[in-house]
């Protein structure tokens, strides 16, 4: 939007944006009100921020409800000016989620997405990612373009692609385009052979491919095979070559082509993650070579910059490294509503996502991203999602004010129940999430005892929200039928909690059950995986389109594998 007369006129960047107050045209006395902004997204945003300001509500997967506004209060409004304080403000999800082959799943999809989207726009964020996976056959879901594109959300595509863009039928006349195992055998799977010059070209050309085709591509994220070890190549051209430096070298590939293509203001993607999570000194990336940092294993208990998590600060020494290596070019790509990594169970970390993207930022980072699974990552993470996308325009965030307005804007009627609920929740969370995957606990025996004694107090804390909760539905129950929106909904959010109790419950007691022998250790140990494996029955209970795509057909498959590590856990 342009300043007229009587404005100032202040350059703008990115998506920062104003409001000023100026003599009204033909009026005589009277102030207008300007709302200014760099670029129409930033107008966008600037529209949305000042209605909020006026007692708007934009919460996440409701309809907005838009207050009547007063003259005496726009009279009211000092002018301000909002930089946001990450350049970069991003949600990403895995495009397999969608179950695209599927027109029922992915019209269940679809419904989340035409409320997800435009509280995306609302709260400022700017960029969407897509993940691909090997078994997917697409880079994006094309009914969502206009709807993304509508709210000034620019879209990024890739993921695990790597494997993709060297096709996996040329093994059959072309094995030496194949990396090779410890045994020297060139494999069908993992990544490539970066010493050989034709498979490099072949990458190249494909992923050229995908800029060509995708115009609207605003970053293309290269990433090698998604496993912990293995996927590289250990011929004698490569095995002199860190993971990290032939990952580089392709991602140099294909950047140099990028970038001969006109496309150089567009980043190619390096995920710094399981095998390139330490970054190697020879580390050389193209000026359009920028680093995703995806620090997954972390403890979620403490911030990334807390001094006392010992975990944490080997995390954090290698992002200070990836910094410096890069010249300041990437991101960090973060697991705040990671269904996956938390076993499906209900979390709330407020105060570790304030503390972390604060520190994030004095570290010159300006670019930020979480990965999320759709509708189930609303009904279980609804605070981590709103705090990420709240403190990733404005740090000045204080972690308990943001929860009791969350639980506001989202249960107006019993926001005060809910807020506790909610805290109960963090304080779970504070206990049970000091390492990665929560079904998948460290099996030394070193600080066994602690773990459990933590993950049994997250429990009794998951049950103090469930009664929350439950006061909640009775409460509306006995209340005007205008409440009655408000049963199933926390109704499910109960119904996850008790899975989250349980699951934790039975997690402790097979961290017990390890530290018997025989007969003992077996019996017990059946008991607790059969705890876990029950509790996903309040899960089963959960209306589908409240859990969602992942929730309805894919959390069962993840749960079957967590079972499973915990029986071969049990009998190591």
């Amino acid at each position: 939007m342009l300043p007229h007369d009587g404005f100032a006129k202040g350059g703008f960047e990115d998506d920062s944006f104003a409001l000023q107050r100026g003599p009204a045209p033909g009026s005589s006395g009277r102030r207008a009100l300007l709302v200014e902004g760099g670029s129409e997204r930033a107008a966008l945003h600037a529209a949305y921020d000042l209605l909020e300001r006026l007692g708007a509500r934009f919460a996440l997967d409701r309809a907005p409800v838009l207050p009547h506004i007063e003259a005496a209060r726009l009279d009211a409004l000092a002018p301000y000016r909002v930089v946001p304080a990450f350049e970069r403000r991003a949600f990403v999800s895995d495009i397999l989620t969608w179950h695209y082959e599927d027109a029922e799943r992915l019209r269940m999809h679809l419904e989340h997405d035409r409320e997800f989207i435009p509280w995306m726009g609302r709260r400022g964020i700017n960029a969407f990612s897509y993940i691909r996976h090997t078994q997917d056959t697409r880079l994006k879901i094309d009914k969502l373009a206009p709807m993304l594109s509508g709210h000034g959300i620019a879209a990024e595509y890739g993921g695990h692609v790597l494997q993709l863009l060297l096709p996996r039928e040329l093994f059959a006349t072309h094995p030496e385009y194949f990396p090779c195992g410890e045994d020297q055998r060139r494999m069908e799977r993992g990544n490539l052979c970066v010493s050989n010059r034709a498979a490099l070209e072949c990458v190249r050309a494909e992923a050229l491919g995908y800029v060509r085709e995708n115009r609207e591509m605003t970053m293309l994220h290269v990433w090698g095979a998604d496993v912990l070890s293995g996927a590289w190549c250990r011929c004698g051209g490569c095995a002199g070559l860190s993971p990290q430096l032939q990952y580089m070298k392709v991602v140099n590939e294909i950047a140099a082509a990028v970038a001969a293509e006109g496309n150089a203001a567009s980043p190619v993607a390096y995920l710094a993650y399981h095998d390139t999570l330490e970054p190697d000194p020879a580390l050389r990336p193209l000026e359009n070579v920028w680093f995703e940092w995806a620090p997954r294993e972390r403890c979620y208990s403490h911030a990334i910059d807390d001094a006392a998590c010992t975990v944490n600060s080997r995390y954090l020494e290698s992002l200070k490294r990836y910094i410096d290596l890069f010249g300041g070019r990437g991101g960090v790509f973060e697991y705040y509503a990671d269904a996956v990594l938390f076993g499906g169970m209900g979390f709330a970390t407020p105060s570790v996502i304030v503390r972390d993207l604060k520190a994030y930022h004095r570290m010159g980072l300006r670019s930020i991203s979480c990965l999320t699974f759709g509708a189930f990552s609303a009904l279980a993470y609804p605070v981590n999602l709103e705090t990420f996308a709240r403190a990733s325009r404005s740090l000045e965030l204080a972690p308990d004010a943001t929860v009791d307005d969350i639980a506001m804007a989202r249960y107006p009627g019993c926001a005060a129940a809910m807020a506790g609920a909610y805290r109960a929740i963090a304080r779970a969370s504070a206990m049970a999430l000091t390492y990665g995957d929560v079904l998948r606990p460290p099996s030394e025996a070193a600080g066994a005892p602690q773990r459990r004694a933590r993950l049994l107090g997250a429990a009794a804390a998951m049950r103090e929200a469930i009664a929350a909760a439950e006061a909640i539905i009775e409460g509306a129950a006995a209340r005007a039928e205008g409440d009655a929106a408000v049963q199933p909904e926390v109704g499910a959010q109960r119904n996850l909690w008790e899975y989250s109790a349980e699951a934790l419950e039975g997690v402790a007691q097979w961290l017990e059950a390890r530290t018997l022998a025989g007969a003992e250790r077996t019996a017990m140990g059946a008991q607790a995986i059969e705890k876990v494996d029950r509790a996903i029955r309040h899960v089963h209970a959960i209306g589908p389109m409240l859990k969602g795509t992942w929730g309805a057909y894919d959390l069962d498959r993840s749960h079957g594998v967590w079972l499973e590590r915990l029986r071969r856990s049990l009998e190591e």
